[in-house]
Formats: C-alpha cells, structure tokens, sequence
C-alpha cells in the first residue's frame, strides 16, 4: 500500500472513531451516554492501536535508513539498508543502497589509484619530491633517498632549502616566487631547468629539474621531478676533452689549436697586434718506436709535452698536432727577435736527456716559424707556411729553427710533388734496379754485387736516389720500398744463375725500418722460397747505427738470418759509433768501409791510418775488408798493400743496368783485368 494510503488510514483510525464517540456523546440519553463510558474508551484504545501499527509501518523502514546512514558516516561503506515497508521507502532505500555502491566503487577506485600512484612515485627512476606552500617537504620518494644522502623520515617536514647550497638560496627563493606568483606558466610539467643541488655530505651536484604545481584537499603543492646528471656531465666533458683534446699528452689536439688561432687572429686584426705560430717536428723520433718500441716513445711524447709547457706562458697555446708534431701559438708578439729566443729554449729543453728506465735518452727537434701579418692573415696559411720552414730546418741538419720565407714555397711544392710522386711509384712500377759490381782486389774478378734502387719518373727522368731516398725514410715508404728491392734482386739474381751466369751473391741495404720489424726473418725466408735463390746467394747490408741502437736485439735478429745461411754485412763502417765488445759478438762476415775515408787516401794521413786501422782489427776478428767509393789507382793500390779484400767503386764500375752488368760478367774473362 503506498504511503500516502497509509497516512489517510491513520487519520481515519484516529479521527473517525473520536468523531463518533462525541457524537454519540452528544446525541445519546443518559442511559446511553453511561454505555459510552465504556464503549467508547475501548473503541478508541482499537483505534489508536490501530493507528500505532500503521504509523510503525511508516517509520520503520525510515529508521533502517537513518541506522545505515549513521554506519555510512562511521566508515563502513559495506552497510546496506534491508527495508520492508511502502514502496516509496522502499525505492529510497534501494537508490541509498545504490549510492552506496556506487561510492563504494569509487573508493575502491581510488584507491588502487593511490596504490599505483604511490608506486610509480617509489618506483620512478627520478627524484620526485613534493612541498607544501611554505616548501616544506611532504613526500620524498626513494630515489630522492638514495640522490639526496637522506631518508625521507630525515627530510619530512623540513624546508627544501636544505637541498640547495647555501650562495645560491637567495637565487632559490626569488626563482620559487616568481613559480608560485606565476603557476605553472613559468616551468610546466616537461620544461626542465638545471640547478645544483647539495648531497647530505656537503657534495654539489648537477641537478635537472621539472615543476608543477599540484591541489589537495584544495590546497596547492608543488612537485619537482629531479634527475642526477652528474655522470651525463661527466660523459659531456670526456666527450669535449676526446674532440678537443690529444689523448696522450692531454695537450689541445689539431681542431681546437686552429679555433684559438683563428680567435686570436680575429683579436690581433682588431687591435693590430702580431702573433706567432711555430710547428716542431721531432727529428728521427721514428728510429724511438722502430727500435724501443711504442710505449718508449709514448713516453717521449709526454716528456716533451711536459718541456714545452714549461718553456711558455700560460696564456701560449701548446698543441699536439698528431704523432711527433706540437705546434705553439705565441699571441701579442712586440719583437721578433723574442720569438727566435722562444723556439732557441724551446729546442733547449727538448734536447736535455730523457730516461727512459735504466737508459738515457736524447731527442732533438726542427721548428718552423710563421709570423702573423707578415706570412699570412689566415689560420690555414700560417700553419702551412710554419711547416714549410720546420722541413727547411731539417734539411739545414735539424736541430734548428728557421723563420718561414716567401722562396720556400716553390722548394716545399717541389717536396710535395716528389713525395706525391713517391708513393705511388710502387704501384706505377717505376722503381728499377742497378747492380754494381764487388770485385776481389786480388784476382780482379767480380764476385758479388750491391743491388741499388733506382726511380724513373716518367715526368722528370731518373730521380737521384739523394733525392727519394731520405724522403722514403722520413714517410715510412721506404719499408715498402726495401721488400721490393729483396724481392726484385732475388728474382733477378735466381734467373741469370738460370741462364748460366757464374753463381754470385747479391747485397741487399736493409732500412732501419725493415731491420725492427718484427717479421723480417720470416719475410726474408718466405722471398728465398718464392724466388728459389739460395740463401747463399743472398748478402744482407745493415749500418752500425741500426745495430747499435737495440745491440740485443740485433745480435737476436741477426743470429737467425745467419742461421738461414745468409751472409751479413756492416755497411758504412766508421761512421757509427760502434763497440767493439759488441762487434765481436755480430755474426757479420764483412765490414765494408765508408767511402768517407777512402777518398783521400793515400794522400791523408788520418785517413790513411784509419783505412789499415779497420782492416787490420776486422782481419784480426776473421771477417772480410771491402772497400766502397775506390775511384783511383793510387786508391786501389793502397787497399790491395794493406790487404783490403774486395773493393766497389767507379774505377771499376758504376752501377749497371741489368743487361749492362750481365754483359760486364759475360765478357769478364782474364783474371787480372784491374790488376794490370
């Protein structure tokens, strides 16, 4: 029965019976007014309980509602409202019911919202901490712990100054003041600003940051999300100091030696001043790492590196241009004359010995000197022009300076087109051999021969091999070029023993290069084998300086050559400095000796002496005596009075052709020809 039925019932129950009673009252005899007495209260007392159950119908299920309410209101979102009564109330007790759900869903909603929330937030790579409007901390997530040096029970309730350094803090606050005056207008979610920030233990440390501003319970707060980029800062400067800076010595490299240069000329242009660029080469530092090794002339490297920055000023720039070439930016020049003083120190101090271990090492250096405005306006140019005048104060014996002049361009252009030209010569198949004769001073028979390289360059004619040879050392090409050499001589040496030419042995010069390569027995093996020359058949030619340098190494080396068969020689003897007590241990078979002291014998007496000195002390050790440059009679006739045993030279023979030097051989048929 709906509830407004309910209502009428209990009106009629209490009014209609009441009505009655009055009017029965009113209308009735005494007689019937004592009957009323005590029919009437029982009639109302029927009507009121009546009207006691109606009404309990109705209120009832309200207070069911009001019970669960007050359940609702305690916390307990799992109450519901269990109501039997009109179905008005009944209605409303289902959509409370439904409310509740509803709510109950949404709480459950929510919640597992703030658990995910707060484990993206304790789980998140970054810092993430939030303040209050006075920056007091309200949540400091673990990474925040571990960045910070602190826990977030330490920081919790503290002023977010504490993480700021302590000049800076003034900088802080006028920063968050213009952020909370602002919004989120100043730094967005996503926009990132860098600060340092400070470490419990006092560090520094480069912070990235990004801000937000944030509501609850409608009050603001302010979120930072914070990243450590100290490890990307220093990863930044490694990256700056490997493009900019020479791994070894530490010294600017190339790229940046020609930004400050160019700086600097920008400067001296506007305020016209001078400058000055000096390039230093390292004078054969190559023979260093050929016959020390690479760690010994890294070593050098640094020590030199060291010299020259001790020698200038802090406001120089000292760079490494690449292998053994430094190059120096001398800014605010005012004479020129301090200039060559500069490059006379610098030289100084590169020539004082070095150590390498237990040994004493010296190097020596060529620097080149351009002038800012005199020999160029540009970076490119200066540097051009210094090292055109380092490669003159090479050729002037090394060791020096030289001031760039405008005649050494055409020589420098014609040193380029001639090392151009050299490297690929190879390839061209312009290199050819001659042969020059060794003749036995006795009998004047011929019993060997010097291979010797020659290059014929299509352009110029025959190069002079004082032209190419040096430059092949300097370059490295003469490594390449000397395997040719072995190889070509051996093949040619086999072929005319083929074609029934008297068997002779062929001498091959070994640079300083090919004698310190690790693979040089096994490379002159593998040459006899694919040649088939014997190894007898097969001299090898290496100076005093080459053995002399690493004499250990050397006797090593040269043991197993000789183990080989092959037949060594000591070329240009005299001219070192060799020790005897190291000679005797070479398993040499010949010392030729330098055409130096050959020249003008018999005539000098110093050279005469040294001439019978060397012959006498290499007969002494058992080894044959040949004699190199013989040009006259009267030099041929001193060698063969004192015992030399072989000679080359042009009283004999030049250098051949092949098919000169095969004709020379043929046609060699009394025994005496020179002896007459």
């Amino acid at each position: 029965m709906p509830i407004h039925s309910r209502l009428i019932l209990l009106v009629l129950a209490v009014v209609l019976p009441a009505s009655a009673l009055v009017a029965w009252v009113v209308v009735a005899g005494p007689k019937d007014a004592r009957d009323a007495l005590y029919i009437g209260p029982a009639a109302l007392l029927l009507a009121l309980a009546f009207a006691h159950y109606i009404a309990a119908t109705i209120v009832k299920p309200v207070r069911e509602l009001a019970r669960t309410a007050t359940q609702v209101a305690h916390g307990d979102l799992a109450a519901r409202a269990h109501v039997a009564g009109p179905a008005e109330i009944e209605s409303v007790a289902r959509q409370f019911n439904r409310m509740l759900e509803v709510r109950a869903d949404a709480e459950e909603a929510l919640r597992a919202s703030e658990e995910r929330l707060h484990g993206i937030v304790h789980m998140a790579a970054e810092a993430i901490v939030v303040v209050d409007e006075q920056f007091h901390v309200v949540l400091f997530n673990p990474t925040a712990e571990t960045i910070f040096g602190c826990t977030a029970a330490e920081v919790t309730g503290t002023d977010v100054e504490r993480f700021i350094p302590l000049r800076l803090r003034k900088a802080w606050r006028e920063y968050m003041a213009a952020f909370v005056a602002g919004g989120s207008r100043v730094i967005r979610m996503g926009d990132h600003a860098e600060i340092l920030g400070l470490r419990a233990d006092g560090e520094e440390f480069p912070l990235e940051i990004s801000l937000s501003r944030i509501t609850h319970s409608g009050k603001p707060l302010y979120s930072a999300v914070l990243n450590d980029i100290s490890a990307r800062r220093r990863d930044e400067a490694r990256l700056v100091a490997l493009a900019n800076f020479d791994a070894l010595t530490a010294l600017p490299n190339r790229a940046l030696f020609h930004q400050r240069l160019q700086r600097s000329l920008v400067h001296a242009q506007r305020f016209d001043e001078r400058l000055a660029v000096l390039v230093i080469d390292l004078d054969r530092f190559k023979n260093v790492n050929d016959t020390l090794g690479h760690d010994a002339g890294d070593r050098v490297l640094q020590a030199v590196a060291e010299r020259l920055k001790g020698c200038l000023r802090e406001v120089d720039t000292i760079s490494r241009l690449g292998g053994d070439e430094f190059a120096v930016l001398i800014e605010n020049v005012t004479e020129t004359r301090l200039v060559g003083s500069i490059a006379r120190k610098l030289l100084k101090a590169i020539a004082d010995v070095i150590m390498l271990g237990n040994h004493e090492y010296q190097i020596t250096a060529s620097i080149g000197i351009s002038a800012y405005p005199a020999d160029g306006s540009d970076a490119t140019t200066l540097l051009k022009n210094a090292d055109i005048a380092m490669y003159r104060a090479k050729e002037q014996g090394k060791n020096n300076s030289q001031f760039y002049a405008a005649e050494m361009n055409a020589h420098s252009m014609t040193r380029l087109s001639l090392e151009t030209g050299l490297r690929h010569a190879l390839d061209r198949g312009e290199f050819l051999l001659h042969y020059q004769p060794k003749v036995d001073i006795a009998s004047g028979r011929i019993t060997g021969m010097e291979a010797l390289v020659r290059w014929m360059r299509p352009q110029s004619g025959m190069v002079s091999p004082a032209d190419f040879i040096p430059l092949a050392e300097e370059t490295g090409l003469i490594v390449p070029i000397g395997a040719w050499v072995l190889k070509a001589a051996c093949e040619r040496n086999r072929a005319w023993q083929r074609q029934g030419m008297p068997p002779l042995r062929v001498a091959v010069n070994l640079s300083a290069r090919q004698f310190v390569q690790a693979n040089l027995v096994s490379e002159v093996a593998r040459v006899l084998d694919a040649s088939g020359l014997a190894p007898a058949s097969l001299e090898l030619e290496i100076t005093e300086s080459m053995v002399m340098d690493n004499p250990e190494r050397a006797i090593q080396t040269l043991r197993q050559l000789k183990s080989m068969g092959i037949a060594l020689a000591i070329d240009d003897f005299g001219t070192g400095y060799s020790s005897l007590g190291y000679l005797k241990r070479f398993p040499i078979d010949n010392i030729k000796i330098d055409r130096s002291f050959i020249k003008d014998i018999p005539g000098n007496n110093d050279d005469a002496t040294i001439t019978r000195t060397i012959i006498d002390m290499t007969h002494n050790l058992r080894l044959k005596v040949v004699a190199e440059g013989v040009e006259t009679a009267a030099q041929l006739e001193f060698l063969r009075e004192h015992g030399c045993d072989e000679m080359q030279g042009y009283y004999f023979s030049r250098p051949l052709a092949e098919d000169a030097f095969l004709t020379l051989v043929q046609a060699q048929e009394n025994p005496a020809a020179i002896a007459a």
